[in-house]
């Protein structure tokens, strides 16, 4: 790593430090992708980072690193954490509930999903109430670009959702799943209005043609 890189790294790390400078000991990061997405899955990821392990080179918001990157720091990720877990909500339930709950409840599921208890939470931009599961959190605006556990749990998320988006892709071709991952590009639109909606799309969501 060069100086530049280390100086990066270090600053993804501030609210950590501070955190455990408050005696926080074991800090969760959490993060939900497919949000904006017409079809799929919301995931949601939830990660407690080693705090004396080195830190983890190129480690960034998964949405500013490309697939091979990505890959190679979710497999470090997994491999240094103390733990980390996933939770899904279906396109079903996402329409039934609403995309805010179901954002809101997508996060609450992962992080209870932990085997190791946090004593506290950090979350990207959503508020999520973790008091019945023992812990504090709280959330960070554009916490994916400026802590390192919720970034990393950005990672978890976006790979996991993406071989998720990658198997639908074989099941409804005429998508293009594995290059759109269910968002709205021109191609994907032009294919909802030929075939119409597949079982994974989001029936609420109001898609302009």
């Amino acid at each position: 790593m060069d100086f530049l890189e280390i100086k990066r790294l270090h600053n993804l790390y501030v609210y950590e430090d501070s955190l455990y400078c408050c005696g926080y000991d074991l800090i969760a990061g959490a993060d939900e992708v497919g949000r904006g997405s017409f079809a799929g899955p919301i995931v949601a990821a939830a990660v407690i980072l080693q705090r004396n392990a080195p830190l983890i080179d190129g480690l960034d918001d998964s949405k500013k690193i490309n697939g091979v990157k990505r890959l190679k720091l979710f497999k470090i990720i997994l491999k240094s954490c103390l733990c980390w877990s996933v939770a899904r909500l279906s396109p079903e339930l996402i329409d039934r509930i609403s995309l805010g709950s179901a954002n809101v409840l997508v996060l609450k599921k992962a992080l209870a999903r932990l085997k190791i208890k946090p004593s506290i939470a950090i979350t990207d931009a959503i508020c999520v109430n973790t008091e019945k599961y023992g812990f504090e959190s709280f959330p960070i605006i554009n916490g994916d670009r400026l802590c390192a556990s919720i970034a990393a749990a950005s990672i978890i998320a976006k790979v996991i959702r993406d071989s998720i988006m990658d198997k639908y892709a074989g099941r409804y071709p005429y998508y293009a799943f594995e290059n759109n991952k269910g968002y709205g590009t021109k191609k994907h639109i032009e294919a909802i209005k030929k075939y119409g909606f597949c079982k994974i799309h989001r029936k609420s969501f109001k898609i302009n043609y």
